[in-house]
């Protein structure tokens, strides 16, 4: 074996069971310095949970999310979309139902550059700070907000400056391999009876809102969380639900993800386990069933252009890409240059070609393979409007 076909099994993240079924061996291209080759998506047998096994060590996934962040908007001089504003004045509505109390720290962990932050200040929050793996996220807080914040990780100390009232873990819980060091981790910085929000993608919901194929299981999602796995999760880690609903965010112009939302106290009680997931596993099938459908059509469209031998210049080398490198004829196209908007990529390399910055293609007359579904809207506009470059567009969905 070689890959992560090699590497060891993990324990379920929600009842710690070493006893995976197999759903779907999800395959990458790798940038240097990325964090995967791949991994195998399982269901565990013993309470239901889906997750991502034969992972790397957590340091890989902590020198991943400092060096190589997606979500400094560093493009945009660390500013968030439209999207993101909207999404987060829905949080932090959420939130600032729930904070035991207004005058007390409310920390964000993951704060990216801060919009989080600043919505809920704006609802009356007093003492907000955030926490962000990456230097540049952490210091555009102070920059945007004037709101204080820190480079850090799940995997150290917190060190808070005093315990907090509520904790903010939006889009975090099913980026961690080592959850329950993470979890006893931010329970210890909790004040008694402090509350954490976590908000987590919904596997029960993948099919219902699919974009791209298998692009849930993404380079960084390693545990595919249901509400009751959820609740497994946070009931063995210390912590009592106070609410829990669905709902749906926009993810972009063209994208919608399903979410879990959910509110959680700590407790010092006993804490019984929660009613074995049922819906985690249909769910993915499911979901691997819609994606290969879709798949198809991208994978002809894709062999139609290796056939070409035209020269084209793609745009993107995230999850979408590194996926179809490895499980089409994406790697014989006449692949001139990949170009994304993450300066963090920018000077290396992705299947032995550069990956450069957008404002190259100016110099350029290739026509431009936009490799995303989630930004393939915001991309093309950028190509156009932004950039204003007539280089022939190729899209891999309609629209």
């Amino acid at each position: 074996m070689s890959g992560f076909e090699s590497l060891p099994r993990r324990p379920c993240p929600a009842c710690a069971a070493v006893d995976p079924g197999p759903v779907f061996a999800q395959r990458f291209a790798q940038i240097s310095g990325s964090l995967l080759s791949g991994y195998e998506v399982v269901v565990c047998r013993a309470c239901g949970c889906g997750y991502a096994d034969r992972l790397p060590a957590q340091q890989a996934f902590d020198a991943y999310y400092r060096d190589l962040s997606k979500y400094d908007h560093s493009e945009r001089s660390g500013r968030e979309s439209e999207q993101d504003r909207a999404r987060f004045g829905d949080i932090a509505d959420l939130i600032a139902r729930f904070v035991p109390d207004k005058a007390s720290p409310v920390v964000e962990i993951g704060c990216a550059t801060g919009g989080l932050l600043a919505c809920l200040r704006d609802r009356g929050l007093s003492r907000v700070e955030g926490v962000d793996p990456s230097p540049y996220s952490a210091k555009a807080v102070e920059r945007l907000y004037g709101i204080p914040a820190r480079a850090g990780t799940l995997s150290e100390d917190l060190a808070l400056s005093a315990p907090a009232g509520m904790i903010v873990l939006v889009g975090v819980l099913e980026h961690i391999r080592d959850l329950d060091p993470a979890l006893e981790r931010v329970r210890n910085q909790l004040a008694p009876r402090g509350r954490i929000y976590v908000e987590v993608p919904d596997a029960t919901r993948f099919a219902e809102f699919i974009d791209a194929p298998y692009q849930q299981f993404s380079v960084e999602h390693v545990i595919f969380f249901s509400t009751a796995s959820l609740e497994r999760t946070l009931r063995r880690n210390g912590f009592v639900p106070v609410h829990q609903e669905q709902d749906a965010r926009p993810d972009s112009a063209s994208s919608t993800m399903p979410v879990v939302a959910a509110v959680y106290e700590r407790s010092d009680d006993g804490h019984p386990a929660s009613a074995r997931d049922e819906a985690t596993l249909p769910a993915l099938r499911e979901y691997v069933e819609k994606s290969a459908a879709m798949d198809r059509g991208i994978q002809n469209a894709i062999d139609r252009l290796v056939d070409s031998g035209e020269p084209v210049v793609v745009w993107g080398v995230g999850t979408h890409t590194a996926r179809l490198l490895e499980t089409s004829r994406l790697r014989k196209a006449n692949i001139r240059a990949f170009v994304d908007s993450n300066a963090n990529y920018h000077g290396k390399e992705l299947a032995g070609v550069p990956i450069l910055p957008p404002d190259v293609l100016r110099q350029r007359t290739e026509p431009v393979l936009i490799s995303s579904r989630v930004f393939q809207k915001e991309i093309a506009a950028q190509i156009r409007q932004q950039l204003r470059c007539q280089n022939p567009i190729i899209l891999l969905y309609p629209g």
